[in-house]
């Protein structure tokens, strides 16, 4: 563990994250976090929100896909056009 500190729950189960810890990861007042539980405890890490219409891109499929174009344009096998006409040529077969 990097970094311990103590914290404390008050009431409705309202807990501080000491100074420390939100300088390390930089968290500001307002920003979105995610808890959860992983064995005996307590994981919270920085979050962001995302509008319902852009959830999408974060399923399974659409994430392989990214990560295999990512791959394929490391490699160079990508294609490029000089216009938005060739790209639809290409696109549909032409």
């Amino acid at each position: 563990m990097t970094l311990e500190t103590v914290g404390k729950i008050s009431r409705n189960g309202h807990l501080t994250i000491p100074i420390k810890i939100r300088r390390l990861l930089h968290l500001k007042d307002g920003d979105v976090v995610r808890i959860g539980v992983n064995g005996n405890q307590i994981v919270v890490l920085p979050g962001e929100i995302v509008d319902k219409d852009q959830t999408y891109i974060f399923n399974a499929k659409n994430q392989e896909e990214i990560k295999q174009a990512e791959k394929d344009f490391r490699k160079g096998d990508y294609s490029s056009y000089d216009s938005a006409r060739e790209l639809r040529k290409d696109v549909e077969g032409d």
